[in-house]
């Protein structure tokens, strides 16, 4: 399989490493950080005759995105790839249940996929994963469901530097105020696809987050999802400063359901994912799809 990587940062790195070792062709990389423009790929440990470009000169068969969270920032792009004829998985949060903030731009990227005969998929470690995907396969032995809560907690001291900016750490409570930072999107997106799959109608939507303050000092957020219906679905993020690092998920219905684990490392979860993804991607049917759509297990 041919891939190019759309966003040659650090989990752009990443995945490139992991699509070599998984033993994909990673074709190429397309940044706009005049730093790395023209430079080939082994000049960053990537086994691979490509190089770096600020446009999509590439032939191939799939395109990771990785360089936004919001749908309206990283659109541009996604038509790019989808025109070139490459299916895509993207990183960027919104995607993972776009009709939720962005029910137009969904309805046109559907559009161009299915008349390029491609796939787009949003996905990642979380949203993508751990707080939903994981969820609706643990449900799988139940016949009935009246709640999820599902609960993942990192210590934000062990992330990258991006991370813990983005999550305010450092920061006074006015200054976090102030900077209006995006913390962790995706919230609603997961809790809205575990909804989808138990085939909950959300009567209400909720999500929020805080920051974590100690002495005056911002070390980092806590937030949450909510789908309101018939079946009550939470989903939690903790990300601050030495948190235990845990995933918790709680299933409550005729055949309960408690799962933990010991925490999972959420850039090499994320590219794992994604790599992971790669083939059933390509092989599903032409158009924007979701998670849920490639679970076997739905209500």
């Amino acid at each position: 399989m041919k891939v190019v990587i759309y966003g040659f940062g650090q989990i752009g790195r990443l995945l490139a490493e992991a699509c070599i070792k998984r033993g994909f062709e990673v074709v190429g990389a397309v940044d706009i950080n005049p730093e790395i423009i023209g430079k080939p790929l082994r000049e960053f440990g990537i086994e691979s005759d490509g190089v770096i470009k600020d446009s999509l000169d590439f032939d191939g068969d799939l395109a990771y995105i990785t360089t936004g969270s919001y749908l309206d920032k990283v659109y541009p792009q996604i038509e790019e790839c989808v025109k070139a004829g490459f299916n895509v998985i993207s990183t960027c949060e919104t995607l993972a249940y776009p009709e939720y903030r962005y029910p137009e731009l969904a309805r046109k990227i559907d559009e161009i996929a299915k008349k390029e005969g491609v796939t787009v998929l949003g996905s990642g470690v979380n949203p993508g994963f751990l707080l939903d995907t994981l969820p609706i396969v643990l449900s799988a032995v139940c016949v009935e469901v009246k709640a999820i809560k599902a609960v993942r907690s990192v210590d934000a001291l062990k992330r990258r530097t991006q991370f813990q900016k983005k999550v305010g750490i450092g920061l006074s409570v006015e200054e976090f105020e102030k900077a209006n930072l995006s913390g962790h999107v995706g919230y609603a997106e997961s809790a809205l696809l575990i909804a989808e799959a138990l085939g909950v109608e959300p009567k209400e939507v909720l999500e929020g987050q805080e920051p974590v303050v100690e002495k005056g000092v911002v070390q980092g957020i806590r937030g949450f999802g909510e789908v309101r219906g018939d079946k009550q679905i939470r989903i939690e993020f903790h990300a601050y400063a030495n948190a235990e690092e845990y995933e918790l998920i709680e299933i409550e219905g005729d055949n309960s359901v408690v799962w933990k684990s010991s925490g999972v490392k959420g850039d090499l979860g994320t590219v794992a994912v994604l790599v992971n993804l790669a083939k059933a991607v390509v092989g599903c049917r032409a158009g924007l799809i979701k998670m849920t759509d490639l679970i076997p297990f739905k209500w």
